[in-house]
């Protein structure tokens, strides 16, 4: 997506091992396709041709699953979500002036929720960070601009860029986001969601 803001790109980041899930959830069906395919389509149905998906535990098992994204592997995914938030970002060109990050198993959000996000972002006469909030908190869907890259490839932990987008220097613009809370790590979040 190219605005007066800049270009957009969206990081789908599923490298993480499932270990609750009990099985590589993002293969798991929901609607008839696996839940991978379901968080690729919404991204690319609002950046078309501009989703890199990062891969980690089971990228033998996913990349099958890519449906035309752009995939890179992320050798450091034990060390948590903010090795693989560094590993997208340092795979961005310089062409890209901000970056939406986005779970892969968030399954309730749309193409509605996400282009709602970035409209609301590129509409800022400087955008920096925006994000969602649900449940009261800020979190991922977010988008940062290109200022905040050496920010994300400096970030630690498997807390990815929470605590970021909820410190006071930050500042994120804000968008209301309830779907973004429901997020699948067990078998029965699954059910309860279907």
């Amino acid at each position: 997506m190219t605005r007066a803001g800049g270009r957009v790109a969206a990081l789908v980041l599923a490298a993480g091992a499932s270990r609750r899930f009990g099985a590589v959830k993002l293969l798991a069906p929901l609607d008839g396709r696996p839940l991978l395919a379901r968080s690729l389509a919404v991204a690319e149905a609002v950046l078309p041709g501009r989703v890199t998906l990062v891969l980690g535990a089971h990228g033998n098992d996913l990349a099958p699953h890519a449906d035309g994204a752009r995939v890179i592997h992320n050798p450091r995914w034990a060390e948590g979500l903010s090795s693989s938030i560094a590993a997208g970002v340092a795979s961005l060109g310089e062409e890209v002036d901000h970056v939406l990050l986005l779970l892969a198993d968030q399954v309730a959000l749309t193409p509605t929720h996400l282009a709602g996000l970035v409209d609301h972002h590129l509409s800022r006469v400087h955008p920096g960070i925006s994000c969602a909030r649900y449940g009261g908190v800020l979190g991922i869907p977010a988008l940062f601009a290109r200022e905040w890259f050496p920010t994300l490839l400096n970030l630690r932990g498997d807390r990815g860029a929470r605590d970021l987008l909820r410190s006071d220097w930050a500042r994120p613009v804000v968008v209301d986001m309830p779907e973004a809370a429901i997020d699948i790590d067990t078998p029965e979040d699954l059910d309860s969601y279907r």
